[in-house]
């Protein structure tokens, strides 16, 4: 049995932070070309990691009593592979670049610094960091997917760009049910026991 309000307040939670982080990296990619790093991949996770984050941070903060190491362990934990990517290639570096990659790394920085966090106040807080690197990774290739059906010109149009936004909103709800259900069971009523 798991905890059934918080499972779907924490689905609600994270799909609306995924929502949310699309215009946090357009605003970071906005700053991001005021200061001349506008290209920088960082700002795609970190601008990922804020939405997500303080999304999330709202129904930890119930949980564990504060947000603020969570909502960083997001934004820092998510930025931190992007980051290596942008500095390779400042480097000099011809390292391929790949979404999913850098988001499955992020998503095991994410969950392992959120294990931390939560390793004190449930014994079963060591799923989480698998949890975090599924649910970020298929969350990813949502992304993943539409943009490879939007460069094969399979998404055309009005409709298409509704199909193309339909299927990237989809990782919200994909890494709220992974993540949600890894939660809402570490956090089960202990008569299930």
């Amino acid at each position: 049995m798991i905890d059934r309000r918080l499972f779907s307040s924490w689905i609600r939670a994270t799909w609306l932070g995924w929502l949310i982080g699309i215009p946090f990296i357009i605003v970071f990619a906005l700053a991001g070309e005021a200061v001349g790093i506008g290209g920088a991949q960082v700002l795609v996770g970190a601008g990922m990691g804020t939405g997500v984050g303080l999304m999330q941070g709202r129904i930890i903060r119930s949980i564990v009593g504060k947000s603020a190491l969570w909502i960083w362990s997001c934004i820092l934990g998510l930025g931190a592979p992007f980051l290596m990517t942008d500095i390779a290639k400042v480097a000099g570096f011809d390292i391929p670049y790949s979404l999913l990659v850098s988001i499955a790394i992020g998503g095991l920085i994410v969950g392992g610094s959120q294990t931390l966090i939560l390793r004190s106040h449930t014994h079963r807080a060591g799923s989480w960091m698998m949890a975090s690197a599924l649910g970020w990774t298929l969350a990813a290739g949502t992304s993943a997917i539409a943009d490879r059906l939007s460069r094969s010109h399979s998404l055309r149009g009005i409709w298409g760009a509704v199909a193309y936004l339909g299927i990237v909103a989809a990782g919200g709800l994909i890494l709220g049910l992974v993540t949600g259900g890894c939660l809402a069971w570490m956090f089960r009523p202990k008569s299930t026991d």
